[in-house]
């Protein structure tokens, strides 16, 4: 039996500006008054998956950055990792010439050195607005300790740059393409997968009673914590490849857990 149902946010349970499918909406209620107990997964801040819990009116716990940051839902912190400050400066001196916006995140802000439009667009997505902050790199392990940093722009510019630093830093980090705009940069073994682990461990769920639901790369080491995975149709064709089954919506996945008799 289903005893825990994770979902990611962007592309998944969060669309643009926003926005949550009523349907979605009611499905998570319901199943949060079942003895299922939900969690968010996602790349965003644990700030933003708050927001969400709250907008939907449910309880949850949180599975923040890609694994960086795991709340139970009594808030309490099962799991907190960041960079070495010199490795996250040798990151960012290798991606500086990439033609992207660079963001750096922390426990609870995201940075960035200089402003432009493209900054202000991805402020207008997530739930709290960009620092802008000139001398970012000199402040790596004094006023600044980073958890993730990210690279924003096309999606070809996006492949690209994902390449790149795999190839350069291989298994040194991780590194995901999260959204078709976005790769994220992690300190080694932080992804999602290893974070739903950390969680499991402290909330006493096994693997085999988990759900999960996802839509990006970075939700590939989740789905291959359970044998219940769920990718989203509009996902990219290899990572619907790696989920036992693809859906069009997050409600879908919760009825199909119900139909088969799963909680």
């Amino acid at each position: 039996m289903i005893k825990l149902f994770i979902s990611d946010l962007d592309g998944t349970l969060l669309g643009m500006n926003h926005y949550i499918k009523p349907e979605d909406t009611q499905a998570l209620v319901e199943l949060n008054h079942t003895k299922v107990e939900l969690a968010v997964a996602s790349g965003r801040m644990d700030h933003d998956i708050t927001q969400v819990l709250d907008k939907v009116g449910v309880t949850g716990h949180r599975i923040s950055q890609n694994g960086a940051f795991v709340y139970d839902v009594n808030n309490n912190s099962i799991h907190s990792r960041s960079f070495e400050a010199a490795k996250a400066k040798e990151v960012m001196n290798f991606i500086k010439e990439e033609p992207m916006v660079k963001t750096v995140s922390t426990k609870d802000k995201i940075y960035t050195s200089e402003h432009n439009e493209w900054v202000d667009l991805i402020s207008s997505q997530l739930f709290q607005d960009i620092i802008i902050e000139p001398a970012l790199i000199t402040q790596f392990g004094t006023h600044i300790t980073p958890s993730k940093i990210t690279l924003h722009g096309k999606e070809d510019d996006v492949i690209l740059a994902h390449r790149r630093v795999h190839k350069q830093f291989g298994e040194q980090l991780d590194s995901f393409i999260s959204h078709e705009s976005c790769v994220d940069i992690m300190p080694q073994m932080i992804n999602k997968g290893n974070g739903i682990k950390a969680l499991l461990h402290s909330i006493g769920v096994n693997p085999d009673e988990t759900a999960c639901i996802g839509d990006s790369f970075n939700d590939l080491p989740m789905f291959e914590v359970t044998p219940h995975s769920y990718a989203m149709s509009t996902a990219h064709p290899d990572v619907q490849k790696k989920a036992a089954y693809v859906v069009d919506h997050v409600y879908e996945a919760i009825e199909d857990l119900k139909t088969k008799g799963l909680y």
